[in-house]
């Protein structure tokens, strides 16, 4: 074997090594895909839930408010909104999904209720705003984590495409071209053994 073949042969095994890499890596990225798909399934269903449901609390607190300024609450209600009555805390809990972190769930501690006197009304229309605002961060989360995915699916995708499509295609285009000249090499090699067997026997 000459020396060009046997370096032919070496990156002939060197290709064939990429090839299988390309394609594990491609497999691994379409399994990845498949489970991303089915988180943001699931993580869709559950944003389109929270906005039903923030959709739906703020309609009630509207309505509580609109109670609230028939029965006379209007004055004190302004005087609510200047008053300082402290600050609301969030905790928000993570979750790891195939690499991708995005917030599951989010606890709320509101800000202390306001006294309220003026109407009976106050009370469930304070109540109802804070729940609203509870409906408010609990989608936020659920959009966040939805758009994460979707984020992460879309790169997942792109790099599984660019393996399939374009790296895998040219390695294979290289070992092909490449197991041809191996195949005219041997020819030649074979070729040129059996002009050097005839030499010797017609010497002989």
């Amino acid at each position: 074997m000459s020396a060009r073949q046997h370096d032919n042969r070496a990156v002939r095994l060197g290709l064939i090594g990429q090839l299988g890499l390309a394609r594990q890596a491609s497999g691994l990225l379409h399994q990845k895909e498949e489970a991303l798909r089915r988180e943001r399934d699931r993580l869709e269903g559950h944003a389109k839930r929270t906005e039903r449901r923030w959709q739906r609390t703020c309609q009630d607190a509207r309505a509580w408010l609109l109670r609230a300024r028939a029965l006379g609450a209007s004055t004190e209600l302004a005087a609510v909104e200047h008053r300082p009555i402290g600050q609301a805390s969030i905790t928000v809990r993570w979750r790891n999904s195939m690499g991708v972190a995005y917030p599951d769930e989010v606890i709320t501690a509101p800000c202390p209720r306001p006294t309220v006197s003026s109407t009976a009304a106050l009370v469930p229309t304070t109540d109802a705003y804070r729940t609203a605002l509870d409906a408010a961060i609990a989608h936020g989360a659920a959009s966040s984590a939805l758009e994460k995915i979707d984020t992460e699916l879309v790169a997942t995708r792109r790099r599984r495409r660019a393996i399939e499509h374009r790296l895998v295609p040219t390695l294979e285009l290289r070992l092909r071209r490449l197991e041809l000249r191996l195949d005219e090499q041997d020819r030649e090699e074979a070729l040129r053994s059996r002009l050097a067997i005839q030499q010797r026997t017609d010497l002989a």
